[in-house]
């Protein structure tokens, strides 16, 4: 690919300008597909069959892992499982926990219903102008003292 420069003067900024040649299909070769003969094809050499059952007869030795390293991988999963267990019950025991709560706090709010409907009930049967009019539609007449 050929880059040119155009080092003549320009209106832009003055950096020279950097074109690349793109050849076009009309002008560039002839794409032709080229079938081989098997004959001219490079014969490589074949393995042979004692080769074959050399390779295969290879024996690939691991090291021994030692006991302890063993031991240690064994109490480090037990390790992660207790800690996971533990984690899990944990969260167990703050969500019975949440659930009292929130049973206590609507026990409470049923509570102070229950003691207002009371407060209201006991506002009436205090209430000394409901009490007069009672009386003075039986034919009663109540005084009262302001002390």
């Amino acid at each position: 690919m050929e880059v040119s420069f155009d080092t003549e003067k320009t209106t832009g900024s003055g950096a020279p300008v950097t074109r690349i040649y793109s050849p076009s299909r009309r002008n560039g070769p002839e794409v032709r597909m080229v079938e081989e003969v098997a004959e001219n094809l490079p014969v490589y050499p074949q393995p042979r069959e004692k080769e074959i059952e050399e390779e295969e007869a290879v024996e690939i030795r691991q090291p021994r892992v030692p006991i302890y390293s063993r031991i240690l991988l064994i109490l480090s999963v037990f390790l992660i499982a207790a800690t996971a267990i533990l984690a899990i019950s944990g969260s167990a025991q703050i969500a019975k926990i949440y659930t009292e709560i929130h049973s206590l706090e609507d026990d409470i709010a049923t509570y102070k219903e229950n003691i207002s409907l009371l407060r209201k009930q006991q506002s009436t049967l205090n209430d000394y102008a409901t009490i007069n009019e009672a009386n003075q539609s039986v034919g009663r007449v109540m005084s009262w003292n302001d002390n």
